[in-house]
């Protein structure tokens, strides 16, 4: 007859544990510590990628979309105001077109041609409109840097530019009263 082979296990937590320095309690409860602060470094790690937490502003300027071109940059308008009142503004590049102001859209979002053509240095207004209880400006650009504008066009982009063979739209959204 074959011999037994005898196997000695330890398991962990248990009474008769090998390591008899630590105690039981005292390990499931560092064990139960480390599982929650896994969870919630996890969670936050989480919630820092997605970033619900944006304005009202970024949530809707990230809505909108020009048919055609396409979406470079995204800022909050430097200001000496709080973050969440002051306005989100995205960039677009694409191709020249005197009627650009079709192509912008977003969910509910309603710009009409202005009026008048306020002084914007650098810019001309072609729509606006309000949306969600906030203003929304949609503007051109007429040089290839205009002042007050916080993206810088590549080499590449502003020969086009230049040459009349880009178009860049600025859309701002602000929620704040003032």
């Amino acid at each position: 007859m074959p011999a037994r082979l005898a196997y000695s296990f330890v398991v962990p937590g248990s009474d008769d544990a090998a390591d008899g320095r630590i105690a039981v309690r005292s390990r499931r409860r560092r064990i139960w510590l480390l599982s929650f602060a896994a969870v919630a470094a996890g969670c936050f790690g989480v919630l820092k990628l997605q970033d619900p937490v944006g304005t009202p502003a970024q949530r809707y300027v990230s809505q909108v979309s020009v048919r055609g071109y396409e979406r470079v940059h995204d800022y909050i308008d430097p200001g000496t105001a709080p973050a969440e009142v002051r306005a989100a503004v995205a960039i677009f590049i694409g191709p020249p077109d005197d009627y650009a102001l079709a192509r912008v859209s977003g969910p509910g979002l309603v710009v009409s041609a202005p009026t008048k053509d306020p002084d914007f240095r650098g810019f001309q207004l072609i729509g606006h409109g309000e949306w969600h209880g906030c203003f929304v400006h949609v503007k051109r650009w007429m040089t290839s840097q205009p002042r007050f504008s916080y993206y810088e066009l590549t080499a590449d982009e502003r020969a086009a530019f230049e040459a009349g063979r880009l178009s860049v739209l600025s859309i701002a959204v602000g929620c704040s009263d003032g």
